[in-house]
């Protein structure tokens, strides 16, 4: 299930830039997809996601809410909810929130960030509980330099990017606070390229996101296809399993 958590990740990265550069102004939204897990001739669905945007005065409330379908709650079954408060001017997140239930496991970290110039300190608090034990809490400081965010601030931040402007190769760099540790993602444009997506045929941006997990870097590439119409719609991401490979995809708004 980590390469799912990596693929709906991924997928958050793509919604991110889905508008042009500098617009921060951002409507209140719902993006709705459907995460599907493919091998050979088994084509399933395996969860769903949405991730939800609204404005509050001076800032934005985003949300990343994802579940497993009840075939694939049978196998691990996962409820992961992100929250995060991000300061309208400059994206800057404030406080993160990370909820998950998978299989027996309850998990909670909240991030508060404070800054000094070009340090960032997150002061969070982890929560944890298995299989209905004893409930454990954990207080963690974290320190890093430069850009740094979480698993969904750093959507807004990569807004900023006009990647049709960028040169095939170009990277994007930026360090994560995820519980107790400090994570890095690199972004990469790949050019342009022509997808296909239920029987339409789309030309789309192609990006790649890798990763690191406890410091060290995953191995595991996400691939990413972003229309390049006026919309910018996150078309699809992919990543490969030891067997099979699993795909998001973008079913649209509320109905």
């Amino acid at each position: 299930m980590t390469r799912i958590k990596h693929l709906l990740f991924a997928l958050l990265l793509a919604v991110a830039v889905t508008s042009p550069a500098n617009a921060f102004d951002l409507p209140d939204e719902d993006l709705n997809y459907i995460v599907l897990y493919k091998w050979g001739l088994i084509n399933k669905d395996a969860a769903l996601a949405t991730l939800s945007l609204r404005s509050d005065g001076s800032d934005y409330r985003a949300q990343l809410a994802a579940s497993t379908l009840p075939w694939a709650d049978k196998v691990f079954r996962v409820r992961d909810t992100l929250q995060v408060r991000i300061q309208k001017s400059g994206c800057l997140p404030q406080v993160y929130r990370k909820i998950t239930h998978e299989g027996g496991t309850y998990n909670r970290d909240v991030v508060r960030y404070s800054r000094a110039g070009n340090e960032v300190t997150g002061h969070a608090t982890r929560v944890r509980q298995k299989n209905d034990g004893p409930v454990m809490r954990f207080d963690t400081t974290l320190y890093a330099t430069g850009p740094t965010f979480d698993m969904l601030s750093i959507f807004y931040y990569l807004r900023q990017f006009d990647y049709p402007a960028m040169s095939i190769g170009s990277q994007i760099h930026a360090s994560l606070f995820s519980g107790k540790n400090v994570e890095q993602i690199t972004v990469t444009y790949r050019g342009t390229q022509r997808v296909k997506i239920k029987g339409r045929q789309w030309d789309a941006y192609y990006l790649t996101f890798s990763f690191t997990h406890k410091g060290k870097p995953t191995g595991e590439t996400m691939y990413t296809w972003i229309s390049t119409d006026a919309q910018r719609i996150p078309l699809k991401v992919e990543g490969k399993l030891p067997l099979g490979k699993v795909q998001a995809l973008y079913t649209g708004g509320p109905e």
